[in-house]
């Protein structure tokens, strides 16, 4: 399940997270024409965010690989959860660990005479 926020830097505030672009579109649009007379603020930012609230564009490529894979696992029990599942995030990383371990012996194989 995808998680949204909205967040305005002029009022440094941050919308609860929604569920889906809709709802995301709805809340910023709110936001803008209660507080802004609906111009759009400098830094006004939306995006997807984690089960933990973290922007999934602030972190690397790898972390954010990582995430996804880890929220998605986590969803599958528990998909309006929010917070991290120890079981996911290893798991997350155990298939992550494995795909790059089955990437490298492929590689070597195919480069060996």
């Amino acid at each position: 399940m995808r998680r949204y926020l909205y967040r305005c830097t002029i009022c440094r505030t941050t919308s609860p997270i929604c569920f889906g672009a809709m709802d995301l579109e709805a809340e910023s649009r709110h936001h803008r024409d209660a507080l802004h007379s609906g111009h759009y603020p400098d830094g006004e930012r939306t995006g997807e965010v984690d089960r933990s609230g973290r922007w999934y564009a602030d972190m690397g490529l790898v972390i954010s690989l990582h995430a996804r894979l880890a929220d998605s696992l986590a969803d599958l029990r528990d998909p309006k959860g929010h917070g991290t599942r120890l079981w996911a995030w290893a798991l997350s990383w155990l298939t992550l660990g494995g795909a790059g371990f089955l990437t490298l012996w492929a590689t070597s194989a195919a480069l060996t005479p």
